[in-house]
């Protein structure tokens, strides 16, 4: 997911409310800078009975050369709750859409603000990347993207999904941490002739956390199409 910074910045009355005990959790992570949005109800699975992590690429930032960087102080307001909280806000920005075809495509409906805020209350949302790109589409460097899966690899031993969806089949999808770090292949899953990329992640305490790729939905995103992948894992 990308937007401009000049955004973010807006959400800084917004980040005072995420919860102490939040905070504290990611605070205390070594590699992960842009701290995940957890919905409320992301521990008892919310409306759909299962712990869901949505997973994108990036945030994106023209503000400075340095913006997103550990060593940028700055740039702390960059941060995926802000996002997350500006959609369920009700922001109309053109980034939102992003979001707004994802949420469609886990309901196979559309959705008002109400469901909206329902939905995002029901997961949890990290960006893999831990330095902000410079623009759309850019990818990062072979460093960020290993700083990237040690990141991934500490979100996902603190919040145990169940489910994983991947936002992009190809470039983020090829960067997953791989099988030294508890990926297993999934069995052929295929939709309408489609055949989706899955696999699971063992973590530490045995628990396997599936996961399945999807198109990234800032680009050609059918919502009610892609829900008929998503449901087989709901």
């Amino acid at each position: 997911m990308r937007l401009y910074v000049n955004k973010i910045y807006k959400t800084e009355k917004v980040d005072s409310r995420i919860t102490k005990w939040r905070q504290t959790k990611f605070n205390s992570m070594e590699h992960v800078f842009f701290k995940p949005w957890v919905g409320k109800n992301y521990e008892t699975g919310g409306i759909f009975g299962k712990k869901i992590l949505v997973l994108g690429e990036s945030h994106y930032c023209d503000g400075c050369e340095q913006c997103g960087r550990k060593y940028a102080q700055e740039c702390e307001d960059l941060n995926t709750t802000g996002i997350v909280q500006m959609v369920i806000n009700g922001d109309t920005d053109r980034w939102t859409g992003t979001f707004r075809k994802f949420e469609r495509s886990l309901v196979n409906e559309e959705t008002t603000l109400e469901r909206s805020t329902e939905i995002w209350n029901s997961v949890a949302f990290f960006n893999f990347l831990q330095v902000a790109m410079q623009g759309a589409r850019q990818g990062g460097t072979p460093e960020d993207y290993a700083e990237g899966r040690k990141a991934f690899l500490e979100v996902i031993g603190e919040l145990q999904p169940d489910l994983i969806i991947v936002w992009g089949v190809t470039r983020l999808y090829n960067n997953l941490p791989g099988k030294e770090e508890g990926w297993i292949d999934g069995e052929p899953l295929v939709v309408d002739g489609w055949s989706v990329p899955n696999g699971y992640y063992q973590l530490e305490n045995g628990k396997k956390s599936r996961v399945i790729a999807v198109y990234h939905p800032s680009a050609a995103y059918d919502w009610s199409w892609w829900y008929k992948v998503i449901s087989t894992q709901l």
